[in-house]
């Protein structure tokens, strides 16, 4: 199963602890939806194709899926989506069922910031989705 991340599961160092079998594939441009923060991360669809968020695709087993759906919170925190990428590919993501805005704590962002670079994603989509 493609898992995309966009938050600290972008870290590999933390999935390697969380899914020890889960395989980092790529980087993905994720577009017509924002990052937000709701003290932790999360996505949200819109209608403009100039959204964009930067993202990894992993390749994770039924046990990492189980692993990460506690971690997350699931089904209660958040919950499940499939999303078809451009290139016609399904992926599985994580979405956060209610809560509010509010910033990360530098400690959680640092995480994501790692998982940036693990990914060598652009920072500039990470900066103008917390300005935002």
């Amino acid at each position: 199963m493609l898992y995309l991340a966009y938050g600290s599961n972008l870290n590999k160092k933390q999935m390697a602890i969380r899914c020890p079998n889960a395989k980092a594939l790529e980087k993905y441009i994720l577009k017509g939806y924002k990052l937000e923060f709701q003290r932790v991360a999360n996505i949200k669809k819109t209608s403009k194709k100039i959204d964009q968020i930067a993202c990894g695709i992993w390749e994770i087993t039924e046990a990492c899926e189980k692993s990460l759906d506690i971690y997350e919170g699931y089904p209660n925190l958040y919950g499940k989506t499939k999303i078809k990428l451009d290139d016609c590919r399904e992926v599985m993501t994580y979405f956060m069922n209610r809560g509010f805005q509010a910033p990360p704590s530098s400690e959680y962002l640092n995480t994501i910031f790692q998982g940036y670079r693990d990914f060598n994603l652009p920072f500039n989509l990470l900066n103008k989705n917390l300005t935002n």
